[in-house]
Formats: structure tokens, sequence, C-alpha cells
């Protein structure tokens, strides 16, 4: 019963997976700029070089925590049906043909980190909205600044500021002119803040909530301890219960019908 609540893994893949959740959540979320950097035109053949190298690098982690899940796992088939994301990271490198679609496992398995690690703050939503944020506070900035003489000039320019915006970097590049424009900028800041502060508190509590879970399972085992040792004493008393029923009866038989010993 318990391996089938731990899942298809059991409960030492579980273990490994609170462990790892969190660096290799950052691991996938890492991979997908150092990808995309190959097929960006006018990048020098050195960091070209590095960023390969970073890429084999990061595949190489998922491959060793793949095979040590695997290794540990109750049922190994089916987990590995269950992480079929792990699993086309660490076979797509090697087909050359296919290595371009290497990205897609990746974004599934870090949007699966975030979920797990944010699920309490609904973090799908708040990634939503903050997408959508982005893209409606370009669009309606661009309306404002384009042709102003400003630095916003087109669509492009206009997402690079939202993004450096709506996450509070704010390089300063790009900046709106006008009263108007500078009024979406205000209102871009705000759900910013907000939804970095979700993020936030998300992060913090996945870390709470899983120093709570190891106390309680660490209870649970504890309890289970005293309940085996329970068991365990109550079939000795058992034994032992049996073992002076067969005496008594034995020295009735040895006794004879007249109350004494046969030898007497």
């Amino acid at each position: 019963m318990g391996s089938e609540e731990a899942g298809p893994g059991g409960k030492a893949v579980e273990k490994i997976e609170r462990f790892t959740e969190v660096p290799m959540l950052f691991l996938a979320l890492a991979y997908i700029p150092v990808f995309v950097v190959e097929y960006v035109p006018d990048v020098s053949p050195g960091v070209r070089r590095g960023a390969d190298l970073v890429q084999w690098v990061i595949v190489a982690a998922f491959a060793v925590e793949l095979m040590v899940k695997v290794a540990v796992a109750e049922r190994r088939m089916r987990y590995l049906r269950t992480r079929w994301p792990e699993v086309l990271i660490v076979v797509l490198p090697f087909l050359r043909p296919l290595r371009i679609l290497l990205v897609l496992p990746f974004l599934v398995r870090a949007l699966r980190g975030v979920e797990r690690v944010l699920s309490t703050y609904r973090a799908a939503y708040v990634l939503v909205l903050g997408l959508l944020t982005a893209f409606t506070g370009a669009g309606v900035v661009l309306l404002f600044e384009e042709g102003s003489g400003g630095t916003i000039n087109g669509f492009g320019d206009a997402l690079w500021w939202a993004i450096t915006t709506i996450t509070t970097v704010g390089y300063g590049d790009t900046y709106p002119v006008t009263a108007a424009g500078r009024v979406v900028a205000a209102l871009v800041m705000l759900v910013g803040i907000v939804l970095f502060g979700v993020l936030t508190a998300g992060v913090a509590a996945y870390f709470v909530e899983r120093v709570e879970e190891e106390e309680d399972r660490e209870q649970v085992d504890r309890i289970d301890l005293v309940l085996k040792r329970l068991d365990e004493q109550e079939e000795r008393d058992k034994k032992v219960d049996l073992l002076l029923e067969k005496l008594e009866e034995l020295e009735r038989r040895m006794e004879g019908p007249n109350g004494r010993s046969g030898g007497d």
C-alpha cells in the first residue's frame, strides 16, 4: 500500500525528487537561453563553444539524476513513462537531426517544476498573468511612445522595456517619455512587484512545507517503528502463552489419572 501512495517510483524516488527538484528546475530554466545562443547570429565561436559545453553539462546532470531515480524505482518502466520529458532530455542530444527539439522537454520539465514548487500559489496563473501583462503593456506603451522621439520605436523595444520593467530590473536603455506611457509604466511596475512578491512567498512556503513534511514523515516513521515493535512483542507473548499451555498439558499427562507423576 505504501508504494501505491508514493507513486510508481516509490518513497526512495520521492525523497530524491524532493532534494533535486529546485536545482533541476534552475538547470532546466538555464538551458533555454543557453540553447538559444547557438541560433543567434553574430555570436563569436568562443561563446558558441561555451554554450555548447554548458548544454552538455546540464544534459549530463539530468542523465545522472534519471539513472539514480530509475535505479531505486520500484516500478521502473511505469516510472519512465511518467517521466518522459527527462527521458527525451537524455536521448535527444544523441539524435543530431532532432536536437533542435530538445528545448521542448526542457520547457515541459521547467513548467512541471515551477508548478510543483509553487502549486499552492497557483504558479501557472502567476506566470500567465506576467506574460499577459508584459505583452499587453508593450502593445499599449507602443501606441503612446512610437514617434514621440523617445527610445521605444518598435514592438521589440516595447517588449524589452516591458520585460525589464515587470521584472523590476530597469536597465534604463528604454523608457517612456509621454505622460500616458509613464502611467502604463507605473501599472506594469505595480503588477511586477505583486507577481514577484507572490513568487517569493511561494518559494519560501515551498521550503517551509518541505521541512514540515519531512518532520511529519519522521514522526510517522517513529510511530510505525513503535507499532511494529508492539506487534513483535505481542507475537512473542502469544508464542510464550502457547508454550506455557503445552507445558501445562505435558504436566497433566505426566501426572496421570491419580494426580501423581508417571515415575512414582
